[in-house]
């Protein structure tokens, strides 16, 4: 007889410890999200929206190297076409001091002034990641912190970005052509398609036929443009345009409208 649990919730957990710690593997995890992070606060930052596909992301520093074999994950993620991977930082940020100067202030008091001049001319050695010499005093823990700067940026068409461990930097190109902006449009329009399948009790493998209608003609033209590509992701046999919402309405077993980027949406599932 098969000795069974009321419920999982009341079983004990199971032992794993045959399986081995993988280091390696957790760090590189650790920067892949990094880097993810970063580039995703870029997009955030100059409103660029996820569903918006981007041309490229660079990932630059000396232990960049470690995340080629993560690259279709990072462009997923992201949302880019191209992820580039380059070690040279030179010319694109340089190491930066910052003294916690409230915190040494008590310690060093007479010493301030000449650390403050050797923190201006970058003129300091690192001995450890919790340690640096600096006009002949020691500085450790919180009493210091180094970033990496970035410089030479052009908001137009990229924006440079340096992780939180300040070993890389990641390069996101913001230029959005006129083909990116409508493969953005196409996929606003997939994710409306699939919330009206959603809200009308669909199964997940029945196919359809759908009828669309919007008053920015951009839309509609994207539509065409993408036709194939849209009725492969929401499973449709057919994808037409309406001359009008009253259209839609009257000949369409279910039917919504749907607010996307670019304006308002009607759809219909005949």
């Amino acid at each position: 007889m098969i000795d069974r649990k009321i419920s999982i919730h009341l079983q004990d957990f199971p032992n794993v410890s045959f399986l081995h710690d993988e280091a390696e593997l957790v760090s590189d995890m650790d920067l892949v999200r990094a880097i993810c992070s970063t580039a995703l606060s870029i997009r955030d930052n100059k409103n660029l929206r996820v569903r918006l596909p981007l041309n490229e992301l660079k990932i630059i520093g000396k232990t960049a190297s470690r995340i080629n074999k993560f690259k279709d994950i990072i462009a997923e993620e992201v949302n880019v076409k191209n992820v580039i991977i380059e070690e040279k930082i030179d010319g694109l940020a340089e190491l930066k001091l910052q003294i916690n100067f409230k915190k040494i202030g008590a310690k060093y008091g007479a010493k301030i002034k000449e650390i403050t001049e050797a923190s201006k001319k970058n003129d300091w050695k690192k001995i450890s990641e919790k340690e640096i010499e600096i006009a002949g005093v020691k500085l450790i823990d919180d009493e210091f912190e180094i970033k990496l700067n970035t410089n030479n940026q052009n908001d137009k068409k990229f924006v440079i970005m340096a992780l939180p461990t300040n070993d890389c930097l990641v390069s996101l190109d913001i230029e959005i052509t006129k083909d990116l902006e409508e493969e953005g449009v196409a996929r606003d329009i997939v994710r409306a398609i699939q919330q009206s399948r959603k809200d009308a009790n669909l199964n997940v493998s029945d196919h359809i036929d759908i009828k669309i209608f919007a008053e920015n003609k951009m839309i509609l033209e994207v539509a065409q443009k993408f036709a194939k590509y849209i009725k492969e992701q929401v499973l449709a046999l057919s994808l037409s345009a309406a001359n009008n919402a009253e259209e839609i309405e009257n000949s369409s077993k279910f039917s919504q409208k749907s607010k996307i980027e670019d304006g308002e949406l009607m759809i219909g599932i005949v």
